[in-house]
């Protein structure tokens, strides 16, 4: 794990070349009187896949802003039954609950190698008080991750569940040489990101194959041979 003062960052030493701190899709508007007004550092570290950043019911104090890798945001029921309710992906901020609650009320855990920056929910707190260009922010990076959690219910858990995988794919896809890949994660993960047993999920990325929606499937990606034949197939779920 690295410390980075902010004072630092914002000058370009430590490294910043490839921090996210000035960049920081939370710090973005700020400029260099805001950042004077921070005086506490920021964690930036790496973990790999499975480790988990906090439970549901911990104390929370930080706020989290994920650089690279993806995180499930997972929520276990009185019954005992867990759901994952968001997928967070790079450039998302997670752990918002921390500045109305004491509790997380999620667990957040690495589906994959990971970089994030955890910031102490203090600095959040004082700069939103003092800066209105932080409080822009704050607002705005918890509307996208309230459209966010919205989408991702409707998206993936409507529809036959090859629909649904399309929907998720054509999310998650970025271009790589001439084909588009997507990611994959355990099937169990993804079984209950759609609240289907992981044996129907292996069975639809089958039958995706078989029709040539999807190829090369593996543990970690599937590629993407034809994105709009896969857009033309996801919006048939919409009709």
């Amino acid at each position: 794990m690295k410390t980075i003062e902010i004072k630092g960052a914002w000058q370009g030493n430590s490294d910043c070349e490839s921090c996210a701190i000035r960049s920081s899709v939370l710090f973005a508007e700020l400029n260099e009187e805001d950042f004077s007004k921070i005086h506490a550092p920021i964690d930036d570290f790496s973990f790999e896949a499975n480790a988990e950043l906090y439970a549901q019911g911990d104390s929370a104090e930080y706020v989290y802003t994920l650089r690279e890798g993806y995180i499930k945001l997972l929520h276990f029921n009185p019954d005992g039954t867990a759901r994952i309710v968001r997928l967070v992906r790079p450039g998302d901020l997670f752990g918002m609950e921390s500045l109305l609650d004491d509790l997380y009320k999620h667990s957040a855990i690495a589906l994959t190698n990971i970089h994030v920056c955890k910031i102490p929910k203090k600095i959040i707190s004082s700069l939103g008080d003092e800066s209105p260009r932080m409080h822009r922010q704050i607002v705005k990076k918890w509307g996208e991750a309230l459209s966010q959690a919205e989408a991702w219910f409707s998206e993936i858990n409507t529809g036959r569940i090859e629909i649904r995988l399309a929907r998720f794919f054509l999310q998650l896809s970025r271009q790589s040489g001439e084909n588009s890949v997507a990611p994959l994660f355990k099937r169990e993960d993804m079984g209950l990101m759609m609240d289907v047993k992981f044996e129907t999920i292996s069975r639809a990325l089958a039958s995706m194959a078989e029709q040539g929606l999807i190829a090369n499937v593996s543990k970690l990606s599937v590629q993407i041979p034809d994105l709009a034949r896969l857009k033309a197939f996801a919006k048939r779920g919409m009709d």
